[in-house]
């Protein structure tokens, strides 16, 4: 009984251990390997590939209007005579088969085909937007992880500049050699930095919450972000060959126009074309006779029928003012190309615009942390030799954090609009300014 109780904490003890192994281990995720989680298990995509696989079925399915419509029908008659009237029946029952095919021929059958196509296109179009779109939250998200990351480090090793300021001034007070006054401001320089940064940790796990709702993985796994800004920076120059009909906004308005086009054309076959039916049926009618004569008729019967409608022709009718308001839906959406073609174009260059100002503003910002960096230094060397006070030296480390934190904020700002730069022109996120 010993060995067995042993041998069952021993089990006990080693599978807790390895569930704490477990809950401890942390998921690295780069940005990329981000994009391809939440590619597999967005709710939202998913709900698109539903949706993308009904249109799929519908396109592959959309010749079955022109198929052949077939039936078969039977009869079979008891005479029940003879009960009621006791008299025997002139037969003993009478039966009835018949079967008919049909074939109808419209001219709307081929615009059915082509509009079942045209959709399928356009829900392929949209997937494709909504899968870029979440992918550019992603990256957008991920790189704002890493900027309050990086934010918040900067912000820490300022508290820990401040605490061993307080440590250093505190050993001063005792051997008599600063002001109590002194000792105090260092300490509070120290302790207010405290609650910024608590805040700001809960903010940053709020934002890691979102992020795994984003890419569809359970808020118990604990992951890390594996990437720096400066990694996504992207060159100081590249040259844009994508032209204004490539981009997504623009097929999406065209797309749009050949299904206007198509539904216009459906619109006039409805109005104007004449429609071709044919049908062939057979039919075998009997009955069996009472004195043992079997007696059946069978018949064939082949029709074609055409219909050409004419209210189509009267311009009061719903046929022709249908069609009037298909061409000016048609109008609208040309219109409507036209003027995205440049606001796109426009939206291009001023992207173009935005980020080179980003970049020259970066060399600035470079300049400007360097310069703080040195005016601290300085004064950190004065304040230990006493020719400057502790207020000129927290405003030299305030100096130095905003410095440094603007830099960060300006980096995240440019990856964002080179992202949406690479988003407007439809290309692969990240393919801005590589060699091709």
């Amino acid at each position: 009984m010993k060995r067995i109780l042993i041998a069952f904490s021993f089990a006990a003890s080693s599978a807790l251990l390895f569930a704490q192994e477990a809950a401890d281990k942390i998921r690295t995720i780069t940005v990329d390997e981000a994009v391809i989680l939440a590619a597999d298990n967005n709710i939202s995509l998913k709900q698109q590939r539903l949706s993308l696989e009904t249109l799929e079925r519908k396109n592959k399915t959309s010749w079955n209007a022109i198929g052949p419509s077939a039936s078969v029908s039977g009869n079979l008659g008891l005479p029940l005579d003879g009960l009621v009237t006791g008299k025997e029946a002139s037969s003993k029952f009478t039966y009835g088969v018949s079967a008919s095919v049909g074939l109808t021929l419209t001219p709307s059958l081929f615009t059915a085909v082509r509009n079942a196509k045209l959709r399928y296109e356009s829900g392929k179009t949209g997937y494709e937007t909504a899968v870029r779109q979440i992918e550019l939250n992603v990256r957008k998200l991920f790189y704002n992880l890493i900027y309050t990351k990086e934010s918040m480090a900067l912000q820490k090793r300022n508290m820990e500049t401040a605490k061993l300021r307080y440590e250093n001034n505190r050993d001063k007070y005792n051997r008599g050699q600063l002001s109590e006054l002194d000792l105090l401001q260092s300490q509070y320089a120290y302790e207010s930095q405290r609650p910024a940064i608590e805040s700001a940790e809960i903010a940053y796990q709020n934002s890691i919450a979102s992020f795994k709702q984003v890419l569809g993985i359970s808020q118990n796994e604990k992951i890390e972000l594996s990437g720096s800004l400066s990694d996504a920076v992207p060159p100081d120059s590249f040259t844009l060959t994508q032209s204004v009909d490539d981009i997504p906004a623009v097929k999406k308005l065209e797309a749009s126009i050949e299904m206007q086009k198509n539904s216009l054309l459906a619109t006039r076959f409805s109005a104007y074309g004449p429609s071709l039916s044919a049908s062939y049926s057979w039919g075998l009618n009997g009955s069996d006779k009472t004195e043992g004569i079997k007696n059946h008729q069978e018949n064939h019967s082949l029709s074609f029928n055409v219909r050409i409608p004419l209210d189509g022709l009267l311009p009061w009718s719903n046929g022709s003012q249908s069609i009037a308001n298909q061409k000016a839906s048609l109008a609208d959406l040309e219109l409507q190309l036209e003027n995205e073609k440049t606001t796109a174009s426009l939206t291009i260059q001023n992207s173009i615009k935005n980020i080179i100002q980003k970049q020259s503003q970066m060399d600035m910002l470079d300049r400007n942390v360097e310069i703080a960096q040195k005016a601290y230094d300085m004064t950190l060397t004065a304040y230990n030799h006493g020719s400057r006070d502790l207020l000129t030296l927290q405003n030299a480390s305030d100096s130095l954090l905003k410095a440094r934190t603007e830099r960060e904020l300006q980096v995240y700002n440019l990856i964002c609009a080179v992202l949406d730069l690479e988003n407007t022109l439809g290309i692969p996120f990240g393919s801005l300014g590589e060699d091709k």
